[in-house]
């Protein structure tokens, strides 16, 4: 399977699927990961029946918070360099779809969890770690870090890894090896077929 199911699903829970709990004194950058769940639950709060509501929801979320030209570079490697600009354009437009479409259809899985945001540690001079645990109930409590990286434009998430699995390190595994096998464009028009089977496994 070329996306991993469990770790989009674990991602999504993470990234969108909860209530806060945060230490009284914050950094910048744990404020912002507070502000964006913030934002995620006032999307969640919309009717499952309001699916395009929802989904520009998210797509503003992604485009607001997230640093997606890092990313998508970051996702296709030493390939990106190589692309052409109508490849790296279509890449970017169906990758940031497919995440929408995923969180979209899996965000039904999700309610009444908290995520405790516990403390962060800087990466590097631009980056920083915000350590999160995800408390639903007696089950063990999940970890999720964010990294964060200060950007011209303003703080931004660029990584999240749960339970120890980063998504970029996940993706770009996948998505390289795919390249490598069969092309860019071979890649892209995977992701367009499963944006289009995902969205309609929400309709159905």
């Amino acid at each position: 399977m070329m996306i991993s199911r469990f770790c989009l699903a674990v991602v999504t829970a993470s990234m969108f699927g909860f209530s806060l709990s945060v230490a009284s004194q914050e950094t910048s950058q744990e404020q912002f990961v507070g502000e964006l769940i913030d934002k995620a639950v006032k999307v969640l709060e919309l009717p499952i029946e309001a699916k395009a509501e929802r989904e520009a929801g998210f797509y503003a979320l992604l485009n607001q918070n997230f640093d997606i030209p890092t990313i998508v570079r970051i996702v296709l490697g030493r390939h990106w360099r190589t692309a052409t600009a109508s490849q790296k354009s279509k890449f970017t437009n169906v990758f940031r779809t497919h995440l929408v479409e995923v969180y979209t259809s899996q965000l039904g899985m999700y309610d009444g969890e908290i995520i405790q945001i516990e403390r962060s540690a800087p990466l590097s001079a631009k980056d920083t770690i915000i350590y999160t645990l995800i408390m639903h109930g007696d089950d063990n409590p999940l970890r999720v870090d964010w990294r964060v990286r200060e950007t011209k434009a303003g703080l931004k998430v660029i990584d999240i890894a749960a339970e120890g699995v980063s998504m970029l390190t996940t993706k770009r595994s996948e998505f390289t090896s795919l390249v490598a096998r069969e092309g860019v464009d071979a890649l892209i028009g995977k992701l367009e077929v499963m944006n289009i089977e995902t969205k309609e496994g929400s309709d159905s």
